[in-house]
């Protein structure tokens, strides 16, 4: 592998300060870039490479790096959770769209990985990029194994990101050792999940691979709530059975009939996987329709910058959807 820049961040030499703040310490005998936001490399613009980084933090902390920085509000992003050390989510994969984190529409065994991650010491963490791949990694422990990156750009800016400080010293960057392992294949996706929306105002919009509906993609948190909509064409008198995921607050009409109110958000970091507010379908309806076409409406409003999104399987019954560009 070849060093393409190395830079011990004992000052803000090349930095560009993207948002939030930063400046240099001394941190556990070390020099080091004291950072609570995100700096950038704006010379280094890379698809494919090798970036590692020493990391430290005295407390919670999201501290990682961003790559293929397309701007400083659209990027790929992954970091390490010294707080949730030992659990699932102690790596995270977190693509920020819009200016916005959205881990809650990213996780499971796909996007996070459990790892040891010190507080009050130093530890290497690293990220290796090629193509949709990433490979994610604190120390030398086993890694996090992206497969897809969300986003749909293959070059960009180095950043660093946390949110809450951390400290970051002796960041190296080089060319790839070896190409990266082939992808995995694709988990099947189940028939049922609604794989586009109609949003009023903005025109239709597709899902994710994984069924989710990441409005993130398309709408700045600005919007603050979407009306999606789909028609479902029944055939013969039924009840159709509905799947919900969703992030952070859904009314769910059929016919202007209001058959669903909840709201999902993070509560704490706990060792319960529940307290999160990942969008999973994890709420199960039934309604019963008559012979015709019939409006489902999801009104989706955002409260907080850590995923808003939705998803919806429909099964059972007698009942196709119609297509997504119909409103």
């Amino acid at each position: 592998m070849a060093v393409i820049y190395q830079n011990d961040l004992s000052e803000m030499r090349d930095l560009f300060l993207g948002h939030g703040e930063a400046e240099a310490v001394v941190w556990q005998g070390r020099r080091a870039l004291k950072l609570n936001g995100l700096v950038i490399l704006p010379d280094l613009v890379l698809t494919e490479g090798h970036v590692e980084v020493q990391i430290g933090a005295d407390g919670a902390a999201y501290p990682g790096i961003a790559y293929r920085v397309a701007d400083k509000s659209n990027y790929e992003l992954a970091y390490a959770q010294p707080h949730t050390s030992g659990l699932w989510d102690a790596l995270q994969y977190d693509p920020v769209f819009h200016h916005c984190n959205t881990w809650q529409l990213y996780h499971g065994p796909a996007y996070q990985q459990a790892a040891k991650v010190p507080t009050g010491a130093w530890f290497k963490f690293s990220i290796d990029f090629q193509d949709q791949r990433a490979v994610v990694r604190a120390g030398d422990q086993a890694p996090l194994l992206l497969n897809r990156s969300a986003h749909t750009h293959r070059d960009g800016l180095i950043g660093l990101w946390t949110y809450l400080p951390a400290h970051y010293c002796d960041l190296r960057v080089t060319t790839l050792e070896h190409d990266l392992p082939p992808a995995a294949p694709d988990q099947p996706i189940d028939p049922g999940n609604i794989d586009a929306w109609f949003v009023e105002g903005f025109g239709s919009i597709a899902c994710e691979p994984t069924g989710i509906l990441n409005l993130n993609r398309y709408l700045p948190l600005s919007v603050g709530e979407v009306r999606l909509s789909r028609w479902i064409d029944v055939t013969a008198a039924d009840s159709i059975e509905l799947d919900v995921g969703f992030s952070d607050e859904l009314t769910l009409q059929i016919d202007d009939q209001v058959i669903f109110t909840g709201r999902n958000v993070f509560q704490s970091l706990s060792a319960n996987w529940a307290t999160r507010g990942y969008v999973e379908p994890t709420t199960h309806l039934r309604q019963a329709l008559t012979p015709g076409r019939h409006r489902l409406t999801a009104i989706l409003k955002n409260t907080e910058y850590f995923g808003w999104g939705l998803i919806v399987n429909v099964h059972g019954g007698n009942f196709k959807l119609s297509p997504a560009g119909l409103g």
